[in-house]
């Protein structure tokens, strides 16, 4: 688990922190393995901040599946198929993100509006 967390933690983490930069926000701490977002984001920038390592690894992940599905050469396809395993990885990690803004979301939806 550890060289897992060295190989994807921090590219994982660095997506957050651009998320937050191009909203115009600052990430309050960053690890290898944690980002501290600030508590006042709008529930869209919340998804978008949390949910940029999912799109960025499952969209590579989708891109390496489509060429492994293209590969014309035995070369290509096991380059293809590294990329595919590779990415598919950090796209399994992103889980994590994925729940929170889903509970995010559903506590978004069960407050009442007035």
């Amino acid at each position: 688990m550890d060289w897992l967390l060295r190989l994807y933690g921090l590219p994982h983490e660095a997506l957050h922190a651009l998320a937050l930069r191009l909203i115009g926000r600052r990430a309050i701490r960053v690890t290898r393995t944690h980002i501290d977002i600030p508590g006042d984001l709008t529930t869209w920038q919340y998804v978008f901040v949390a949910g940029l390592p999912a799109l960025v690894f499952g969209g590579i992940t989708a891109a390496a599946a489509v060429a492994l599905l293209n590969a014309d050469s035995i070369i290509t396809a096991a380059l293809a198929l590294l990329v595919v395993t590779l990415a598919g990885i950090g796209a399994a990690g992103t889980v994590g993100d994925l729940t929170l803004i889903t509970e995010r979301l559903a506590q978004d939806r069960a407050e009442p509006s007035e």
